[in-house]
């Protein structure tokens, strides 16, 4: 299986987000257009409108650019790089155990609703990744 190529995927993300007039720059504020993103697409999940591919292609798409942003916002400089998984999933990880899947939280964002806010999620990673050193 061929590595993700993640620049592409982040600049499908940021043309996403400016269609939906959220400005992706990388930087933390723009996490809050992401979630609001992301809660009119559990909105339209609700209604039974989206479908498992579509679900899971926005996830990947978003949760590269929320994880894109980590790296802008510290995780890079503390010795995080993309890794996948066993299946082949993107997710960031230190080399010593520590693993973030922002893939898979955009995801429960989508399907679980504003209980698994990405903002939050956000803060949490850096304020845990800060903690750790």
């Amino acid at each position: 299986m061929a590595e993700p190529d993640i620049s592409a995927i982040c600049r499908q993300a940021v043309l996403h987000g400016r269609q939906a007039g959220e400005e992706f720059d990388y930087m933390p504020e723009s996490i809050s257009g992401l979630e609001r993103i992301l809660n009119a697409q559990n909105s339209l999940y609700k209604q039974g409108r989206l479908t498992e591919i579509y679900i899971w292609n926005l996830s990947v798409m978003m949760g590269v650019y929320l994880g894109q942003t980590l790296m802008h916002c510290g995780l890079r400089d503390r010795g995080y790089s993309w890794m996948t998984d066993d299946e082949g999933v993107p997710l960031l990880a230190d080399g010593l155990g520590r693993y973030v899947s922002p893939i898979y939280k955009v995801r429960q964002r989508i399907l679980g609703g504003a209980g698994e806010n990405v903002r939050e999620f956000f803060e949490d990673v850096l304020d845990a990744v800060e903690e750790a050193e």
